[in-house]
């Protein structure tokens, strides 16, 4: 004969009346406790669970004219490591991977001059990939358009959005300078990242859906029938710093792609002076 290790209640003897004294019990029991709490003293701090070691604290990082210089180097090498990802996978046809191929070079002269600048405010220039933007952005994305249903599609669109994010991070960077020759510096890049982002979105985008973006024409709109962005040759008057939304890759189980938004440099993108290749 089992054993009940859990003996069932009937209805007659959990009533509304039984609900609520014991619930009152339950509350004079908090109240109890609370109250001895106060006399418990010593350390309020959490304590800890595991054995894992003591989180290490970051160095102290200053905010100045080389760390976005060095940013901005960071994020150029990024792109450049995204579109040669795609060339060596085979992604752009033989008529893309020409202006590729250039807008390459031109990322690779960027950052050339963006390391002189670093180096002549007495920092060291970052010739390599941003890597919070490579783990977050470059790697992910490209992972999903090597394995879309529609390869030409997104490989369009990632090329088309990492263009842009330049434009709209060398916007935002101007901001943050104090030197008037970095400014003239980061203005120029930033003219020459604009250009090529409006070139691919005339190529690829306008011939559909127009060169004007909904902040310049009513027409236009954010998003396809099919829910893909739209980036615009003239998104707007004036240059932008916000998110660039990019859908790409399969759709899963239940329809979804992967999607994520680029985003201008902030204090988890920065390059700091303790960072280095």
């Amino acid at each position: 004969m089992s054993e009940k290790i859990f003996p069932t209640t009937s209805s007659s003897t959990f009533d509304r009346r039984s609900l609520l004294r014991r619930s009152g019990a339950v509350v004079g029991l908090g109240a109890l406790l609370a109250a001895c709490g106060k006399d418990f003293g010593g350390d309020t701090a959490p304590g800890r669970v595991g054995l894992a070691d003591q989180a290490t604290a970051l160095p102290e990082g200053t905010i100045n004219d080389a760390l976005v210089v060095r940013t901005m180097q960071s994020l150029e090498h990024a792109v450049v490591a995204a579109l040669q990802a795609m060339g060596a996978a085979g992604l752009y046809t033989s008529s893309q991977q020409t202006y590729i191929d250039r807008f390459i070079a031109d990322h690779v002269s960027a950052s050339d001059a963006l390391g002189e600048a670093a180096s002549a405010a007495g920092a060291e220039p970052y010739a390599c990939p941003n890597p919070w933007f490579v783990d977050r952005y470059v790697t992910p994305v490209y992972d999903a358009v090597a394995a879309s249903d529609d390869v030409a599609r997104d490989t369009r669109s990632a090329t088309l959005a990492f263009e842009t994010m330049l434009a709209h991070s060398y916007q935002h960077m101007v901001g943050l300078l104090s030197e008037p020759a970095h400014r003239r510096l980061i203005m120029t890049l930033g003219s020459s990242a604009s250009r090529r982002s409006a070139l691919l979105s005339v190529l690829w985008t306008a011939p559909t859906h127009g060169y004007l973006g909904p902040a310049l024409s009513d027409a236009a709109t954010e998003s396809d029938a099919a829910g893909f962005p739209i980036q615009y040759a003239v998104p707007a008057s004036f240059g932008l710093v916000s998110q660039i939304p990019v859908i790409v890759g399969a759709p899963d189980a239940e329809g979804s792609r992967y999607g994520t938004s680029f985003q201008t440099p902030a204090e988890n993108t920065f390059v700091y002076d303790y960072m280095s290749c």
